[in-house]
C-alpha cells in the first residue's frame, strides 16, 4: 500500500499531569493521529517547529547532523504500523536503509531534518479519527476547510507564540525534565493513541 503525507499540526497537552498528545493531519481525507509522546519529545518537536537555536545540538539534532555527515542523511521518515495502542516508526536514509524509531523521535528528527513525515494506509485507516465526522474537529479546534484543507496552520499560532521568547534552558525544570505549560484546552486522555507502552511515561 501506499504511503501517506501527514502534516505535523500541533502538540496539545493533556490535563492533569501535563501529558503531551502529537497531533498529525492527513489533509486530503481530513483524517487525524493522535500520539503519546513523552515530555522531552514534545519540547524537542516544539523546537523544531519554532526553529528555535539551542546553545549545543540536541539529541535530535546531532542525530540528524551525524547521519548527514556519514553521508547518509535522513531521506524522510514513516509511521510505519500501531500494534496494541502503540506506534512503530522507523527513519528512511537516503541510502535506502531503514532504522527502526519511536514515532516521537522519527518526527523530531524529520522536521530538525525538515523531510517529509508518512503514515501507511493501515495505520490511517486503524487509527485515524475522521474530523469530518460529528463535533471532534470543533472539540479540538481544528478547522476543516472545504476547499483549501492545507490552511490549517493557525491551530499552532498559541504554541509558536509561547515558544518565540523562550529559551532552551525555559524549558527544564530543576531536576532535568522538560516542562510543559498546560497552553490547550484539556483533552480527553481515552482517547488518545499512545506512542508509548504507559502514557505517564516517556515512550521506550
Amino acid at each position: 500500500m501506499a504511503d501517506i503525507v501527514m502534516k505535523v499540526l500541533e502538540i496539545r497537552i493533556v490535563l492533569p499531569g501535563n501529558q503531551p498528545i502529537l497531533l498529525l493531519l492527513h489533509q486530503d481525507s481530513q483524517r487525524l493521529l493522535r500520539l503519546w509522546i513523552g515530555p522531552s519529545e514534545g519540547t524537542a518537536i516544539g523546537l523544531a517547529q519554532q526553529g528555535v537555536d539551542t546553545p549545543r545540538p540536541t539529541t535530535h539534532q546531532l542525530l540528524v547532523e551525524a547521519l548527514e555527515r556519514a553521508g547518509d542523511p535522513i531521506d524522510a521518515v514513516r509511521i510505519a504500523k500501531v500494534d496494541d495502542e502503540v506506534f512503530y516508526a522507523e527513519l528512511m536514509l537516503e541510502s535506502g536503509t531503514t532504522v527502526d524509531a519511536r514515532a516521537s523521535d522519527a518526527v523530531a528528527a524529520a522536521l530538525f531534518a525538515d523531510v517529509s513525515v508518512y503514515a501507511s494506509e493501515d495505520v490511517l485507516e486503524s487509527a485515524g479519527i475522521d474530523l469530518t465526522e460529528g463535533d471532534i474537529a470543533a472539540e479540538l479546534n481544528i478547522e476543516t476547510p472545504e476547499t483549501q484543507p492545507e490552511e490549517t496552520e493557525e491551530s499552532i499560532d498559541d504554541f509558536r507564540e509561547f515558544l518565540k521568547d523562550l529559551n532552551p534552558e525555559d524549558f527544564l525544570e530543576s531536576g532535568g525534565a522538560p516542562q510543559t505549560p498546560p497552553l490547550f484546552e484539556e483533552e480527553d486522555p481515552e482517547n488518545g493513541v499512545e506512542d508509548n507502552d504507559n502514557p505517564g511515561e516517556t515512550d521506550k
